[in-house]
């Protein structure tokens, strides 16, 4: 039976403290925009005086990995430290002389850990952080942020660090994040009694994440090979905040050194302009634009106009003004971060071809894939305007032309073409169109009744697509196009699933006990929604019979509410199926 004090105890709060950690950084990526999984561990290396204790902990101690395979970490962190290049780094004052040989085991331990955890990774499929170890009790205490690789490599980021002088950089805005959430916790783990209270971690993850931002943009010297460009991320806050003439601010500024080949000058300026002359430099990327940018050389500050052509592999930095206060950092052709009121978040994913034909095809039923295809070259041409849009497929769409003409612009139908939706889609209103992608009107102001169903951060086209759709007797599918090229698609239906996947947990369920039951447990709670009504019946049972089980004294046993099949789930809902 399942103890309740753990067999690899380093203090009395390490299980609290691992669970803080987690639900900080989950609400740190959820804040950032990046809501995918992440897991918290805490790994322990007894101290090199101690001999009583284990030699390694890990937290948790029963869910993620064999104690076994920290096996010889000791001796690989003594190899480390003996041969560590900071051993022969000598210190001007006394204290961090004085500090040198533990700030060495700190980094070896950690090292170590690093070696092994890629080892993990690789198995796994898994990418895990390793943050600073700190001397807690008899061990060396190290803080680990794990997320699945595939999660990761979703994200914008650069093909690799950016390396100058020693220095490298962060490859994009979550590892940037991720990075100043370790030395949080680490910074923690030096404090009395870590975990022992509720609010360990009390500080506004806003903080975090314009240090995530700062961090990025770190990454625009290094390219440049200057260290004198400072404080860029608050620099491009302060340009992005101002008004010209009471216009809001779009522009381009690019980060380029002046050796590069395909940049190209259209206009050189005598004098160069600092970065930091924040109304000076709002001024003049008043004539910039997507074509013509202002020209930053680094510390040197902004030289002229010009524009780029294919930089190869030169990483080249773009800072895209957007609007009052908000700016995009991109390297290349790739959007690493967005920026709104000082406060960083990832870039919303593009919807691609594969999600919307998996979505309307759904709510379309007997859709053909060459209207699907028109169909979406119609959205992937909306994607590409500056402004915001939407785009209604009804199979009402010519009754409903009729019926709302008294608010919209009733046009003979017409199949949509790219040139025509940049030009239609600059007009308030939606665009209705039938499964053909035939235009039946534009300007279209939706009605619809209001319901509790809405969502108010949204903005209005998302909640006006949202009531029509709900008071819609046709097959209907919205697309709020935003103002950056993000879709949503109302409705969005969720995402198909494996049915053998599905049989595999409920049925695994049945072999497991009270002691290992939570991960299974875990899986089947995320995808409840796709459970049919036996599988509820059946999980239900299995879960009465766990709870059932003999318990120690004073253990907690998690067992949800009971499992009920949902009303929208359907066989469309399986990969297999369809």
């Amino acid at each position: 039976m399942k103890q309740i004090a753990p067999t690899y105890f380093m203090w009395p709060y390490q299980s609290h403290f691992r669970s803080q950690i987690e639900s900080r950084a989950k609400k740190a990526l959820v804040e950032l925009g990046a809501n995918i999984p992440v897991k918290a561990l805490l790994v322990g290396v007894r101290l090199p005086e101690v001999s009583k204790d284990h030699p390694v902990c890990i937290e948790p101690e029963d869910e993620e990995w064999d104690i076994s395979i920290f096996q010889g970490i000791h001796k690989r962190a003594g190899e480390i430290f003996t041969n560590h290049p900071d051993q022969h780094m000598f210190y001007g004052d006394e204290p961090r002389m004085r500090d040198k040989p533990e700030n060495i085991r700190r980094k070896s331990v950690q090292e170590a850990i690093e070696e092994v955890l890629s080892r993990i990774d690789f198995d796994n499929e898994t990418h895990s952080f390793c943050g600073v170890p700190v001397r807690l009790g008899n061990f060396h205490v190290a803080p680990i942020l794990q997320v699945a690789q595939l999660d990761l490599d979703a994200l914008p980021q650069l093909v690799k660090p950016i390396q100058f002088q020693g220095w490298s950089s962060s490859v994009g805005i979550v590892q940037a994040l991720i990075s100043h959430l370790l030395a949080e916790v680490s910074d923690e783990l030096g404090t009395k009694e870590p975990g022992r209270f509720f609010n360990t971690f009390d500080s506004e993850l806003s903080g975090l994440l314009r240090k995530a931002g700062q961090t990025l943009c770190n990454a625009i010297p290094l390219a440049l090979k200057d260290f004198m460009l400072d404080e860029v991320f608050e620099n491009l806050n302060k340009i992005s905040e101002l008004r010209y003439e009471g216009g809001e601010t779009l522009g381009t500024i690019i980060f380029a050194p002046p050796d590069l080949p395909s940049l190209h000058y259209d206009a050189v300026f005598l004098q160069s302009i600092h970065l930091g002359s924040h109304r000076l430099v709002r001024k003049v990327v008043e004539i910039s634009d997507n074509r013509l940018g202002c020209i930053c050389q680094g510390s040197g500050g902004i030289v002229g106009f010009g524009s780029l052509t294919d930089s190869g592999d030169t990483p080249v930095f773009k800072a895209v003004f957007t609007g009052h206060y908000r700016w995009a950092l991109y390297v290349n052709d790739t959007l690493l971060m967005n920026c709104a009121f000082g406060v960083p978040s990832v870039p919303q994913p593009r919807l691609t071809e594969r999600a919307f034909f998996s979505n309307i095809r759904r709510v379309l039923p007997g859709l053909t894939p060459k209207q699907g295809e028109v169909l979406w070259d119609a959205v992937f041409a909306a994607m590409d305007q500056r402004h915001g849009t939407m785009l209604v497929v009804s199979d009402a769409a010519s009754s409903e032309a009729q019926r709302l003409s008294s608010q919209a612009i009733a046009v003979e139908p017409i199949k949509l073409n790219s040139a025509l939706v940049a030009r239609i889609s600059g007009i308030d209103g939606a665009i209705l169109v039938d499964r053909d992608c035939n235009c039946h009107a534009i300007g279209v102001i939706l009605d619809g009744i209001a319901t509790g169903i809405g969502d108010p951060s949204r903005g209005a086209r998302y909640n006006s697509a949202l009531r029509y759709i709900t008071s819609s007797q046709a097959p209907t599918v919205c697309l709020v196009v935003s103002e950056d090229g993000y879709v949503n698609m109302v409705p969005t239906l969720r995402p198909q699933i494996r049915k053998q996947e599905v049989e595999f947990h409920v049925e695994l369920l049945r072999s497991l006990t009270a002691d290992n039951y939570h991960k299974t447990l875990s899986w089947l709670e995320k995808h409840k929604f796709y459970l049919t009504s036996e599988q509820c019946e059946v999980t239900n049972a299995e879960l009465s019979r766990i709870k059932a089980e003999p318990q120690d004294v004073g253990e907690l046993r998690y067992i949800p509410r009971a499992f009920k099949p949902h009303p929208e789930m359907n066989a469309s809902y399986y990969l297999d199926e369809v």
